[in-house]
């Protein structure tokens, strides 16, 4: 079988991993696989694969958006809702599972991207790449 077009792209894995760890934090374990995405950007230096580097900082944007899509939101619609009342945790379930539903797609599309070797941007919730993370 023929070698792929991107198999082996300079910082590919590390980009697969800090995008497995996005999802990890939006699902099974959240916190923790935050610090290890924090861990991992704390090893980034200048001389690091753009591939990397953006892929790394993309995911910790995305992940502290996340947070605050999912808990800050969700906070205030029971702020400012009765708790006792049916229709608030109708909206809390529908805006939960609608967002999350979202965050996970996005993940999986970044994970995705990362494996082939591209860059990727987190549609709404991330930045673009800065030209510095652009190769050549």
């Amino acid at each position: 079988m023929p070698p792929m077009e991107n198999e082996g792209v300079a910082g590919q894995s590390r980009a697969t991993r800090a995008e497995i760890l996005y999802l990890l934090n939006i699902s099974f374990l959240p916190g923790l696989a935050f610090i290890l995405l924090l861990l991992m950007s704390r090893q980034l230096t200048p001389s690091s694969p753009a591939l990397e580097r953006s892929h790394i900082k993309q995911c910790i944007n995305a992940s502290i958006w996340a947070g605050v899509l999912m808990l800050g939101i969700n906070g205030l619609i029971l702020l400012f809702s009765d708790i006792n009342n049916i229709w608030t945790w109708l909206y809390i379930i529908l805006y939960f599972t609608s967002i999350h539903s979202a965050l996970i797609i996005f993940g999986v599309i970044g994970i995705s991207k990362a494996q082939g070797g591209f860059f990727y941007a987190y549609p709404v919730i991330s930045k673009t790449c800065n030209d510095g993370d652009i190769p050549g």
